[in-house]
């Protein structure tokens, strides 16, 4: 078989589970790989595959502890965790009337009993393969881990194996080989043994984290010149640009192809200098299935290496796969594209996608010069392992919206974060200034934000080519999303790192709001926010959606406003179309940059660094940072910065220290604003460098305190100690506050304000109140106002 390179080398010690921890006979063998992570085989002849497969590539971890019984009929396994039954030699597979005849497994908190083929009926779901073209609201969600049971199960029986060179293996079918997940009411621990056995997602670029821009126009290199510029103009920052498929070269006999479309892009690599020295990377959409053209601009070199002497795309063959990377793909990427767009779409052709990400990922890998990302549709198979995955061509309406945050969160359940959406929506519907806002608002909050659509003048995707109050809005939205991107990128390590995804549903702690229409789509988004999603239009009368919120247990600031809301509780809110609900866990710390308007694209570690920090408990967050694109992190190229907070009700610390890294990889000095939240202010600051008075100046903005100082060595402790007196501004969320501001902008007289005024806020029972708001008829209070007080007063008593 040919060599496909080193990159694709296999480490098969790993896959193999230590003796100790396997129970085999004849025809079965059963291995505890950890104490929430059990491998049953079952073969007729014998047989058993201990080479990585698709799914499972590391069976050697941890050091589980159980207890064994056995004689030569019975098998019992014990541990902490569960119990495993078995009669020896026998099927897993028990009777339709008795399933657990031959094998049952026993969770040892719950008794709660898991067999093979059981219907596992409480499993939640994973993810699904796409959202192209939605008629309803119903999802076709795969299995996923999370099961309010505390157990689930994966079948690899079907899996194509790697052999230690890289090269796919069709696996004996015959065999039966299942993995069970047994974590009771810790699903952090079934998460965890997952990515021990599947392998880590891998840390994306940096510039992923950014703005996408993927309108499918035909743009040339005049018209990106001219897109770039109107982001500059506007003052936009956008990191990435998406060529689809009129980017590609045309032949008469093949559908693919693999080179850049000569009369349209005659000089590739000048697009991409251009690009770059603007700081915009360059993915470029590819669709893998067919012939190979003989007009292909690389063929000859292709062929040459093409021992199969065969054109049509073979994933399962490696010699035909070595001449494709290296004859059509490193062809392609050395013209300066950053990243591939992998758009093949046939939903039962999913273990082929998996095949072709896997070479094409491993072959972008040897280039440590770009670290390699990939974005296709979802290949079922250990989804996370190669970068982001796409939802397909959706339609433009709010039924699409509604389904985004709970898919979005509903896929940590098989650990994946990285799925990437159609912001506004990419085709039909009608183009709405308010469905556009709220895309791009939730775009801003999630994983991935890809704006984009079908080709069309009036597919509005251009903030400027809307309204000045939507323009003014999504701009803002846009700008706050680069300057998240310190934040996201040290949540995006530790995905990486320890499995933790991004977005995780509030039903991880509270499972009673997975089927609850009005919270299931809240997530948490990273350690330090939470988010309850807008995804209903706004009541006309009163100009704001009337939104429901559930807040998890503790205290949450409005990460807007500051607003304070004590957690555990419901409540009805009121948000303007500039509003979105987003709430900041109490001592919550979020880096953010500040944007260089001399370099607005730019991603790297910002000079000037915004450091929000909320009141009410101490806390400790580690900011991390690398080059952001090539792949030197992994040999330490890396810096942590690990910035604590210390909170008492009358003083205030927060220290921010150099932990782990290397030089060069941060600017050697940094500005810092740090902003204490809802915080008064106070003349009781001393900030130090290395134990040295440094100058700051130090103010009241709104509600925060802010203090500011330059010029600091990243490489040093910076402390900054304030003292004062109830230093934490009283911000306690009070409804009267909303229903005033509604009141205020009615279209109606100043007089009858008064008089909703007197009524709404006073101690009368909410029977009492309607009944005067309908009276105000008689002062000329018209029906359409008085049936939104009905509705108002509706949503306040059912809080």
């Amino acid at each position: 078989m040919v060599d496909l390179g080193p990159q694709f080398k296999v480490d098969i010690v790993k896959s193999k589970t230590p003796s100790s921890y396997v129970f085999r006979g004849s025809k079965y063998r059963i291995s505890i790989l950890s104490d929430t992570l059990i491998r049953f085989e079952y073969s007729e002849t014998g047989s058993f595959n201990d080479y990585p497969t698709f799914f499972a590539s590391n069976r050697s971890f941890g050091k589980p502890r159980f207890n064994v019984q056995e004689d030569d009929i019975k098998l019992i396994i014990k541990s902490d965790r569960f119990t495993i039954e078995y009669n020896k030699e026998k099927p897993y597979v028990g009777t339709k009337l008795n399933p657990e005849l031959n094998l049952k497994v026993v969770t040892n908190d719950t008794n709660k009993t898991w067999w093979f083929n059981h219907e596992e009926a409480k499993n939640f779901g994973g993810t699904a393969f796409s959202l192209d073209n939605l008629k309803s609201s119903s999802l076709d969600i795969s299995k996923g881990l999370f099961s309010i049971d505390g157990f689930s199960s994966i079948d690899d029986s079907m899996t194509p194996i790697l052999d230690q060179n890289g090269h796919i293996i069709a696996p004996n079918y015959k065999n039966t080989d299942t993995y069970l997940f047994i974590y009771s009411t810790d699903f952090g621990l079934g998460l965890r043994d997952y990515f021990n056995l599947t392998g880590l997602p891998p840390l994306i670029p940096r510039y992923a984290l950014g703005t996408w821009w993927a309108k499918n126009e035909s743009y040339s290199e005049k018209d990106i010149v001219k897109l770039l510029n109107n982001f500059k103009k506007y003052e936009i920052p956008i990191s990435i640009l998406l060529l689809g498929d009129y980017a590609r070269s045309k032949s008469l006999n093949s559908q693919i192809s693999f080179s850049f479309n000569k009369n349209i892009f005659p000089n590739p690599l000048s697009l991409t200098n251009y690009l770059h020295k603007n700081n915009v990377y360059l993915g470029l959409n590819l669709k893998t299935e067919g012939v190979i053209s003989n007009e292909e601009v690389n063929y000859e070199t292709f062929s040459k290496l093409n021992t199969t002497k065969k054109d049509e795309v073979n994933v399962y063959s490696s010699e035909f796969m070595y001449a494709f990377l290296k004859g059509l793909i490193d062809p392609l990427m050395n013209t300066g594209i950053d990243f591939l767009w992998i758009d093949d779409n046939i939903k039962e052709h999913s273990l082929r996608y998996y095949s072709m990400n896997y070479y094409l990922y491993k072959e972008l890998e040897a280039n440590g010069n770009k670290r390699p990302l990939i974005m296709s549709r979802n290949f079922g198979i250990t989804p996370h392992k190669y970068s982001i995955l796409y939802s397909g061509q959706t339609n433009v309406n709010w039924k699409t919206l509604r389904l985004l945050p709970f898919f979005n969160a509903n896929s940590s359940n098989i650990g994946v974060s990285w799925w990437s959406h159609d912001i506004g929506g990419y085709k039909g519907g009608s183009e709405e200034s308010e469905l556009y806002m709220r895309y791009i608002q939730l775009g801003v909050y999630s994983p991935i934000l890809r704006i984009s659509s079908h080709a069309g003048k009036y597919y509005k995707r251009e903030p400027w080519a809307w309204d000045a109050k939507t323009f003014k809005i999504v701009k803002d939205y846009l700008n706050l999303r680069h300057r998240l991107i310190p934040y996201l990128y040290s949540e995006a390590r530790k995905y990486s790192t320890v499995g933790s995804p991004i977005v995780q549903p509030l039903y991880y702690k509270y499972p009673e709001t997975y089927d609850e229409p009005l919270y299931k789509n809240e997530y948490y988004f990273g350690t330090e926010l939470f988010i309850s999603p807008i995804v209903t239009p706004k009541d006309s009368l009163m100009n704001r959606v009337v939104h429901r919120i559930f807040l998890p247990k503790g205290v949450w600031y409005d990460f807007k406003t500051g607003k304070k809301f004590p957690g555990g509780h419901r409540y009805v809110t009121f948000y303007k179309d500039e509003d979105y609900p987003v709430f900041a866990r109490t001592g919550a710390i979020i880096p953010m940059a500040v944007i260089d308007e001399n370099n607005l694209n730019d991603v790297s570690s910002p000079k000037t660094l915004e450091i929000h920090i909320f009141p009410g408990r101490s806390n400790s967050y580690k900011l991390y940072e690398d080059d952001g694109h090539t792949s030197r992190y992994k040999e330490g190229m890396n810096f942590t910065t690990e910035i604590n907070y210390y909170y008492k009700s009358n003083d205030f610390s927060v220290s921010l220290e150099p932990k782990d890294g290397r030089r060069g990889v941060i600017p050697e000095k940094r500005n810092y604003i740090i902003r204490f939240r809802n915080t008064k202010y106070t003349e009781g600051v001393q900030v130090f460098s290395n134990e040295y008075n440094i100058p700051f100046k130090s103010y009241i903005d709104d509600n925060d305190f802010v203090i500011e100082c330059n010029d600091v060595s990243t490489e040093s402790r910076l402390f900054v100690y304030c003292k004062g007196k109830d230093i934490e501004i009283d911000a306690s969320r009070v409804i009267n506050d909303d229903l005033e501001s509604i009141i205020t902008d009615l279209s109606i007289t100043t007089e009858l304000k008064e008089e909703l005024d007197k009524i709404i806020f006073s101690n009368l029972q909410i029977k009492d109140k309607r009944i005067a708001v309908r009276r105000l008829r008689r002062k000329g209070l018209s029906s359409i106002y008085i049936k939104m007080f009905m509705k108002l007063f509706e949503y306040i008593q059912g809080i």
